[in-house]
């Protein structure tokens, strides 16, 4: 039972290690949703949502509410970044398991998906989104000489 209660554990630790978004990839969420580190935006949806990654509050909730306060956290690129990446490890099973795949195959596009929503990897509206940054990681002339 304990050898089993391990691995379970250790399971667990490789799909939160396997949750983290490099930086290639947070610097390609930040060019795409291209939030002043200061402002807010607004929609039907998220309503409001600010900073660099353009956080909302709920969003900042299920992260686990790191740094002072929402707004203090949507300002700081480490505590934003670090809100991310928790966000990600938190759901990234669910993601995985909408994609059909290992959490340890997701890439940076799925994270993507993840960013709008605990199920953004199942809805085909957050594709557009997934594919703006697959174009970033991936320029189109990456290869040319």
């Amino acid at each position: 039972m304990k050898r089993f209660l391990a691995a379970i554990v250790f399971c667990l630790a490789l799909g939160e290690i396997a949750a983290q978004v490099d930086e290639k990839c947070l610097s390609c969420l930040r060019q795409y949703e291209n939030g002043p580190r200061n402002s807010c935006s607004h929609n039907f949806i998220t309503k409001t949502s600010c900073g660099i990654y353009k956080i909302s509050e709920p969003f900042w909730v299920a992260c686990g509410r790191p740094g002072y306060s929402w707004g203090h956290c949507t300002t700081d690129s480490k505590c934003s970044a670090d809100c991310l990446n928790a966000y990600f490890r938190r759901y990234a099973s669910r993601c995985a398991n909408m994609l059909k795949k290992p959490v340890s195959e997701l890439t940076c596009a799925d994270y993507v998906r993840l960013h709008h929503g605990p199920d953004g990897c199942g809805m085909s509206a957050s594709l557009r989104h997934s594919r703006a940054i697959t174009s970033c990681l991936w320029p189109a002339n990456m290869f040319s000489s």
